[in-house]
C-alpha cells in the first residue's frame, strides 16, 4: 500500500496527462482521479488541473490541423471509392452540425463520449477561423479540467461510481442544448434572409 502511495505521488500528473490524452467517456476519469489523489494530499490542485488542460490541449491541436489536412484533400476529390466517399460524408455531415452551434462544441463537446474527443477534425475541416478554434478549444478545456478536478475533490467517489450514469445525462444534456441553438439559430438565418429578400425587392 505505502509504494503504491509512493507511486502516485511520484508518478500520478503523468497518469492524470496520459490519461486524459487517451480518455473517451464524456467524464474524464483520470482528471477526477487526479482530483481524488489531491484530497488524499498526493498531489497538488494547480498541478492536476495544469497537466490534464495540456493533455486536453495536446489533442484538440493536432486534431484540428487533421481536419484541415482533410479538408484540402477531399474537397474537389469525387474518387469513387467507398472509403474515400464514407470518409468524406462523415467530415460535411459532422462538420455542418458543429457549425448549427460551434461555440457550444467548441466550449463543451468533451462531455460527450468518444465523439466529443474529434470534435476539432469537424472545427479544422470547416472554414473557420483556426486561430479562434485554438483558443476557444482551449478555453473549453480549462472550464472542463476545473469542474472536474474540483469534482474529484469534493466528490470523487461518486462521480467514479456513476461515471456512466453521468456520462449519459450530461451528453444528453448537451443534445439538449445544441437542439435549441440551432433551433434559435435557424431562426436567426431565415429572418436574415426573409429582411434580405425583401431589401432586394
Amino acid at each position: 500500500m505505502e509504494r503504491a502511495l509512493e507511486l502516485i505521488s511520484e508518478y500520478g500528473y503523468l497518469l492524470v496527462f496520459f490519461g486524459t490524452v487517451i480518455d473517451q467517456s464524456g467524464i474524464p476519469v483520470f482528471i477526477v482521479a487526479g482530483g481524488i489523489f489531491v484530497a488524499a494530499g498526493l498531489l497538488g490542485f494547480w498541478q492536476v488541473v495544469l497537466f490534464s488542460i495540456l493533455a486536453l490541449v495536446v489533442t484538440d491541436i493536432p486534431f484540428i490541423f487533421i481536419g484541415r489536412y482533410l479538408s484540402r484533400r477531399l474537397v474537389g476529390n469525387y474518387s469513387t471509392g467507398k472509403s474515400v466517399r464514407w470518409l468524406k460524408n462523415f467530415l460535411i455531415v459532422g462538420t455542418a452540425i458543429f457549425l448549427k452551434s460551434p461555440t457550444l462544441f467548441y466550449l463543451f463537446s468533451k462531455v460527450i463520449p468518444v465523439i466529443g474527443k474529434y470534435v476539432p477534425v469537424f472545427a479544422g475541416f470547416s472554414s473557420s477561423r483556426k486561430a479562434r478554434a485554438v483558443l476557444l478549444f482551449s478555453l473549453g478545456d480549462v472550464v472542463y479540467a476545473l469542474v472536474f478536478t474540483i469534482g474529484g475533490v469534493y466528490l470523487g467517489d461518486l462521480f467514479i461510481e456513476y461515471s456512466r450514469v453521468l456520462a449519459v445525462v450530461i451528453a444528453l444534456l448537451f443534445a439538449v442544448f445544441y437542439l435549441l441553438a440551432a433551433r434559435i439559430y435557424g431562426k436567426r438565418i431565415k429572418s436574415r434572409m426573409g429582411k434580405e429578400r425583401s431589401d432586394y425587392r
